[in-house]
């Protein structure tokens, strides 16, 4: 298993920051200060150096500290031994660039699942909360960084449907085509053959890894399963289309396929959304986000940087400690949390003897105390 760290970080006019630069020497990096000091934003700018966007933004230009037109955001990786440098640069109006070791990328594609990163955030509980987009995205945010292959035909099925849904969108004024409108049939269907054999796949040896995570760090007795809800179930991409192409040309948009796929979470067989607790949903994506680390780790046999934001402040210390214990257990690589208190993490991994060190945040400055 190879071993991924960042040593070093450096920022110039990302979010809050106008520069900074940071060493990191430890297994676990903890970042301490008050809420809206910027703790969260170095959790991204790893984002970014891992995914060649933001986990909490889309939109690179917002990204840039107030009344500059650009920002970039340096990270120095340690790789098996090997040094590797990731540069992202932003300008407002312009191309995102991305370089690794001085080289940039033709396709930012390119760059997906060599620095793996999973996220761990308060925001996760859209994952049960918000529509099946949300959803969509976790499955595939996985199986992207872990398969070109898979990135690829993802790219290239979102391109396609665009592509229809604008001509969907122009027969409003007259001018219906069915010859027009084939060939993006064809390469959506050929696109969602094999996008949906990849999430089946995925889905059902991933709920299994789930299932034992969530029992292992929650001690219980309750049941858990993920139900992977597809059009493709029943019937091929073409047929669907086929059937459903004057409803299509109403809604002026592609009413099936794979981009309408969602999961369902369930506990003791129920809608977790429903009738889970409170306690229940945390747990569950604890566990959920846990086992897309330990999934990704066998996969791609790099285990990815783990980032941890405020968690402390939604669970008790009794479940953060369970999970800390957790990656402990697992040897875990590098781990990067954030914390309203000084003091509270740090205690509790000195306790248990394991390397880290503490970052002081106040509003955009950074250093390093312990």
């Amino acid at each position: 298993m190879t071993d991924l760290y960042l040593q070093h970080l450096s920022l110039y006019n990302f979010k809050n920051y106008e520069e900074a630069g940071l060493d990191f020497k430890s297994q676990f990096v903890c970042f301490a200060g008050n809420n809206g000091s910027g703790k969260t934003n170095l959790l991204d700018a790893i984002c970014y150096l891992s995914t060649c966007k933001s986990f909490f933004n889309p939109v690179d230009s917002q990204n840039i500290f107030f009344g500059n037109d650009q920002c970039s955001i340096t990270g120095n990786f340690r790789k098996d031994e090997q040094l590797e440098q990731v540069v992202c640069s932003i300008r407002k109006n312009q191309r995102k660039i991305v370089k690794r070791n001085f080289k940039e990328y033709e396709k930012l594609a390119e760059h997906i699942g060599l620095f793996p990163a999973v996220i761990i955030t308060p925001y996760d509980i859209e994952l049960i909360w918000e529509g099946s987009e949300v959803r969509r995205k976790f499955i595939d945010s996985t199986l992207s960084q872990m398969s070109r292959h898979y990135l690829d035909y993802l790219v290239a099925y979102n391109h396609a449907l665009l592509q229809r849904n604008n001509l969907l969108k122009s027969f409003s004024k007259g001018g219906y085509s069915k010859d027009i409108l084939e060939p993006w049939d064809f390469q959506l269907a050929d696109k969602a053959t094999f996008l949906f054999s990849e999430r089946k796949k995925f889905l059902e040896e991933f709920t299994k890894r789930f299932n034992e995570v969530y029992q292992e760090i929650c001690s219980g007795t309750e049941l858990t399963g993920i139900d992977y809800k597809s059009d493709l179930e029943h019937k091929d991409m073409l047929t669907l289309l086929t059937e459903n192409a004057d409803r299509d040309r109403f809604l002026e948009r592609t009413s099936s396929g794979i981009h309408r796929d969602d999961l369902e979470f369930l506990v003791n067989g129920h809608a977790l959304k429903k009738f889970g607790s409170q306690g229940q949903q945390k747990s569950f994506l604890f566990a959920l986000k846990l086992a897309q680390y330990e999934f990704m780790s066998q996969n791609l046999g790099v285990k990815p940087i783990l980032m941890l934001d405020d968690l402390f402040d939604k669970i008790d210390e009794k479940r953060m400690t369970s999970i800390l214990d957790w990656l402990s257990a697992r040897g875990v690589g590098q781990v990067f949390i954030t914390d309203t208190h000084l003091t509270r993490i740090p205690d509790i991994l000195e306790k248990r003897g394991l390397d880290h060190e503490v970052w002081s945040v106040d509003r955009g400055k950074v250093h390093k105390i312990k």
